[in-house]
């Protein structure tokens, strides 16, 4: 009888074990709209459920916040923008870069009040300036000061989460707030604020997809599915723009009119390129400089190629 009953126990948690690893945790951002597409439509589920698997997906307001679950086992794939997959990497948490988001090259931009007396890049010099430090814009802003012949260190850097900024700004809080599309384009439309400057001209640009790289060595096939599903969504996304901008806008909580002027311009590729990779090291070279980071690592052990190579999307 104890025999029977230790086996039964075995069972149970083998089989508690086996449903546990059937939710596949995705996380995602309000501007991650492939996912947010995906999910409205089902595209995940669909493609999950021919491996017996199932989607469960985990909204954060910041990529930071989306690498923080990720260290913490709370995330398994999640989409986040250029910096916090470097600083990610050299704090020893285990994640790989698998593909590219689709994004706008302009989707990062300086902006200050309409009624501002600034009206250069220059004009910021001593300036509070808000900035979500580790997040994308804090390097197009280091980027942008530089074509001045300034650094960070030249204005009064304010660490705000993105959603927060244009209240702040409002208020008089800061002189000027470095933001991202479709949060700055809310404010744009809504004339509440005015645009020095934006990352169309700049490197390193990018969003991407990233894995928890324990869950991609156990699951492969689930990784192959979601980037299948995603390259899904971002086909809807082009052929059926207005059903796709409707579903967007429920599930992001952005108008349609903002979402439609921040896909202007989109590129829709989702490999990563030699270009791409130099532009990463080139934001490591920046963490570094700025001491956000202090262990260095090579570039290329932050990719990992072989799900996207699987998926076959081209």
């Amino acid at each position: 009888m104890k025999k029977i009953i230790l086996a039964l126990l075995l069972l149970a948690g083998f089989s508690a074990s086996a449903m546990a690893q059937e939710i596949v945790r995705i996380g995602y951002q309000p501007t991650s709209s492939a996912i947010v597409l995906g999910k409205a439509k089902g595209f995940y589920d669909q493609a999950f459920a021919q491996l017996g698997a199932k989607a469960e997906f985990d909204l954060f307001l910041s990529g930071p916040l989306a690498v923080e679950a990720a260290a913490g086992d709370h995330v398994d794939l999640f989409n986040v923008g250029n910096m916090p997959p470097v600083i990610a990497r050299a704090n020893g948490i285990d994640v790989k870069i698998i593909a590219k988001s689709a994004f706008n090259p302009a989707t990062n931009a300086v902006l200050v009040s309409p009624n501002s007396s600034i009206q250069s890049i220059g004009d910021l010099k001593g300036k509070r300036v808000a900035v979500q430090v580790g997040s994308s814009v804090h390097y197009f802003l280091s980027q942008i000061l530089a074509e001045k012949g300034m650094t960070l260190a030249d204005v009064q850097l304010v660490n705000l989460p993105g959603p927060d900024q244009g209240p702040a700004l409002e208020s008089g809080a800061v002189d000027a707030i470095v933001l991202w599309m479709p949060y700055r384009t809310q404010l744009e439309m809504a004339g509440k604020a005015r645009v020095l400057a934006d990352s169309a001209h700049v490197s390193g640009g990018i969003g991407v997809y990233m894995v928890r790289n324990e869950f991609g060595k156990k699951s492969p096939l689930l990784v192959t599915a979601f980037l299948k599903a995603t390259k899904q969504a971002n086909d809807y996304l082009k052929k059926h723009p207005k059903e796709a901008l409707a579903l967007l806008a429920k599930g992001s909580q952005f108008p349609p009119a903002v979402l439609k002027k921040s896909l202007e311009g989109f590129v829709w590729s989702m490999g990563i390129t030699p270009k791409d990779i130099t532009g990463m090291n080139g934001i490591k070279t920046f963490l570094k400089e700025t001491k956000v980071i202090r262990k260095d690592f090579v570039i290329q052990d932050l990719f990992d190629n072989s799900y996207f190579q699987q998926a076959g999307i081209r």
